[in-house]
């Protein structure tokens, strides 16, 4: 019964952000498409073609392949307000497995029942991953509803976009895990979200400063944002799905290595006494 009450209160806890986050990816990446079928190749070529290299470095495809179709449906993956919308749910829910439930006082109303602590972090996690891999389905759904609703210059199959979704998904387990890790030895969720925003910035910057000079290429080892690339695995198709495992594997395996970190510290802390 308790186990039961536990799942309940996760879902519940994550319920409304999920469903509106899934609704947002679903009806933008929908919108996206009508958006890039109005776009002329011609023009775009052409502009494209006068912008420094630089930008290409940093766009991750060809420019020529950002002029097709599939190019600048492909570029919605990578959009602002689909990563706003994943980065929101991943550390959102990440920092809640903890120090959230520390931070309301709910969490030694959970660890008085007979519980074990790390029943309480799978249940967070599951539902956690289990969102994620909804969001990503949303997100390809929404491409799909555009595929078929909007006239398109050619003909395009709804697999070409999967190893976006994919990768997508396998991004936000990665935030997913390292923001519970965070939040299992913190006290104050909103210092969890604090300290992964930074992470987040000084990422960014790595991947950028990688890309654009050439000696500090190696700094892209560096940036998990590296190995989040659905625009270029969905624009280079033929070496797509080589590519998505290596990328994928990356992401969902760090992800995963810190929830097991977050389980290790959560079950050993001493919890502090409520105020």
């Amino acid at each position: 019964m308790l186990n039961k009450a536990l799942w309940r209160k996760a879902i519940g806890d994550a319920r409304v952000l999920l469903v509106c986050m899934t609704a947002l990816l679903f009806g933008f990446n929908w919108l996206f498409v009508y958006l890039s079928s109005l776009i002329e190749l011609g023009p775009l070529g052409v502009f494209l073609q006068t912008l420094p290299p630089a930008f290409e470095k940093l766009s991750g495809v060809p420019f020529g392949s950002v002029a097709t179709p599939v190019g600048r449906i492909s570029m919605a993956y990578v959009d602002p307000v689909v990563i706003f919308a994943t980065t929101i749910w991943a550390v959102g829910r990440g920092s809640d497995a903890v120090s959230g439930e520390i931070g309301r006082g709910t969490m030694e109303m959970l660890l008085a029942q007979p519980v074990r602590r790390i029943s309480v972090l799978f249940t967070q996690a599951v539902t956690t991953l289990s969102g994620a891999a909804v969001m990503a389905a949303a997100a390809l759904a929404g491409t799909c509803a555009g595929l078929a609703t909007v006239r398109l210059h050619e003909s395009l199959g709804w697999m070409t976009f999967l190893p976006g979704a994919i990768n997508l998904f396998a991004v936000m387990v990665f935030l997913a895990g390292v923001s519970t890790v965070v939040s299992s030895w913190d006290n104050y969720r909103w210092r969890t979200i604090g300290i992964m925003g930074g992470f987040y910035v000084i990422e960014l910057v790595v991947k950028v400063v990688g890309r654009l000079v050439d000696r500090f290429h190696w700094l892209l080892n560096l940036s998990f944002l590296t190995a989040f690339e659905p625009q270029a695995l969905i624009a280079e198709a033929p070496g797509s799905w080589a590519l998505s495992w290596q990328y994928n594997g990356v992401l969902i395996g760090l992800g995963l290595a810190g929830y097991a970190a977050a389980a290790l510290v959560f079950c050993r802390r001493d919890l502090p006494a409520p105020l």
